[in-house]
């Protein structure tokens, strides 16, 4: 089964070209279907900049003068995130993924008591990993998987 899902993108904070690391961090999990560690692994088939919850982050519009419009309302400052914010995945520049259904989330099982526990483990999990990446940036992107 396919479908998309936003994700948020961990990038370093010192990164100097935000859009090359996007890509490189995103690249690492591109679908390959001739190797089947890609297949059963969290992969993408294509991805985009989500439509929904965009930021106005005035740090990342100093820091990066010179990128598009769509990418600036997609990216943050961890710090500088709505307190609310919320998202299904997070993919890390050291290479991690982890998202919902990791916590056992099924969407073949909605609604259940099962899906109501992995939310609520992965909200749990999901502010861990904020906080730990906190100094680091956010980029909003929705996934095809």
């Amino acid at each position: 089964m396919y479908m998309k899902s936003p994700i948020a993108v961990l990038l370093e904070s010192t990164c100097v070209d935000i859009e090359d690391s996007l890509e490189n961090v995103l690249e690492r999990h591109r679908l390959d279907e001739d190797d089947d560690r890609s297949i059963f692994n969290h992969h993408w088939d294509y991805w985009l900049f989500s439509e929904a919850d965009q930021f106005d982050d005035p740090e990342i519009k100093v820091r990066y003068p010179g990128i598009s419009g769509e990418f600036l309302k997609n990216a943050s400052y961890v710090k500088n995130l709505p307190l609310n914010y919320s998202t299904t995945g997070v993919v890390t520049y050291d290479g991690i993924w982890i998202d919902l259904q990791d916590f056992g989330w099924r969407m073949m099982s909605e609604p259940s008591s099962k899906n109501g526990r992995a939310k609520r483990l992965w909200g749990a999990a999901l502010r861990g990993i904020l906080e730990e990446y906190n100094n680091d940036i956010c980029v909003n992107v929705v996934v095809h998987c």
